[in-house]
């Protein structure tokens, strides 16, 4: 470049230039909105998932095809729907057969921990999955608990798994450690009206690092495997109605009823256990049933993707049916979390909140009518219809008598 054309080049580049007015583009216009444009944006998306959330109700019902000609038309017709759920739920891997659940002790400590009234108590493990990698045959997953037996000779009346929030131990439903009241020891109290019961150890919500739980923890390690936390502790239910089926070796064990109990996280695993599997008789479910609109406020152990789209509390309910199905409408346990590097959440009962969906699963009670058999379904309640506000956060006894006289 010659020396004399330089300066005129940095002549123009001094010179401003005007740009003329940008034109919109057809179908916009200028975005003139003023102060924390990002937080604007989240409270939009989350008045946006609230209404999808409240529009999901109306539309679950073009997912169900239900045929009420005859009990087994109905069981029929909502098989497409129970795939869809253990889908959902990870309920997808072939369990390992066992003939008996194997017995924990060592030299130091017996397999007896433990004598009641007809009965006594033992620990127990069971296999339930083996390790997914075709050239490996050992098995990965395991559930333990308590396994309590009529003694003397005494044939079981049923076979029942008990199944204890999260927060609680078998111990305590069992009557072994304290921390639940007597009255709502439901595992001590079927074992002594001669039932054989399985409680099964949960996953608890304990800190496993940063403030993130071990179910959360779990939750979002199974959630890359296509699995989920709570599909893994079904599967340890269905593991013992798989156990307690295959006892056929008399008349008297053939016909003996199989049922599930559970309060709080044990309540949701035994409603989603009896939606899944027709062989359980009987279903319990206490401190749980409930609206699940509000799900994004409870422990993100809970989140199963796509769940509302076809399943509220009242569906998986229905799923039970022609079998009985007794809904204790009993406080949750409360827990809350800040949150931090793990999610925040509370769960509190709603009276108001509960019932809603209490009405939705009445008002579909015409299942119940136009299916031959007639299904059991039984809600416990004040006279008034309400909830009581000081209920205690345990199973009441009411219920447990009435799920031991279903089965």
């Amino acid at each position: 470049m010659s020396r004399t054309c330089l300066p005129l080049l940095l002549l123009l580049l001094c010179v401003p230039v005007h740009a003329a007015d940008p034109v919109p583009l057809p179908g916009t216009k200028p975005l003139t909105m003023e102060g924390d444009i990002a937080s604007a944006l989240v409270d939009g998306v989350d008045k946006f998932l609230l209404r999808k959330l409240e529009a999901s109700i109306k539309q679950r019902e073009k997912h169900w095809k239900r045929d009420f000609t005859s009990p087994q038309a109905y069981e029929k017709s909502i098989e497409p729907n129970r795939k869809r759920l253990a889908h959902i739920l990870g309920v997808r891997d072939p369990r390992v057969k066992f003939d008996a659940p194997e017995l924990v002790g060592t030299t130091k400590d017996a397999a007896l921990v433990g004598k009641g009234e007809g009965y006594e108590i033992y620990a127990v493990r069971w296999p339930v999955l083996e390790d997914p990698d075709p050239n490996r045959t050992q098995v990965t997953v395991h559930g333990e608990g308590l396994l309590l037996v009529p003694v003397g000779g005494k044939k079981p009346v049923a076979d029942v798994i008990a199944i204890p929030d999260c927060e609680q131990t078998p111990e305590q439903i069992c009557g072994l450690t304290e921390g639940v009241p007597v009255e709502s020891q439901f595992a001590r109290r079927l074992a002594e009206s001669g039932c054989r019961v399985i409680v099964p150890m949960l996953i608890n919500r304990q800190e496993r690092i940063h403030g993130i739980t071990h179910r959360e923890f779990l939750y979002r390690s199974a959630f890359e495997l296509g699995r989920h936390l709570i599909g893994y502790e079904v599967q340890k239910v269905l593991a013992c109605v798989d156990w307690y089926a295959s006892q056929t070796s008399d008349l008297e064990s053939k016909d003996r009823r199989i049922g599930v109990i559970g309060y709080g996280e044990g309540g949701m695993l035994a409603l989603y256990a009896g939606a899944l599997d027709t062989r359980i008789d009987a279903v319990c479910v206490s401190g749980y049933f409930d609206s699940r609109q509000s799900i994004w406020q409870e422990p993100i152990d809970r989140n199963v993707f796509g769940l509302l789209k076809e399943f509220g509390d009242a569906e998986l309910v229905q799923m039970c049916f022609p079998r009985s199905a007794l809904i204790d409408v009993s406080a949750a346990p409360r827990i809350t979390a800040a949150g931090g590097r793990g999610a925040p959440y509370a769960v509190q009962s709603d009276a108001k909140r509960i019932l809603l969906e209490w009405d939705r699963l009445r008002a579909s009670s015409d299942v119940e009518k136009k299916l031959a058999a007639g299904a059991a379904i039984r809600v416990r309640e004040r006279p008034d219809g309400g909830l009581e506000p000081d209920l205690a956060p345990v199973i009441r006894q009411l219920a447990i008598e009435s799920f031991a006289q279903g089965l």
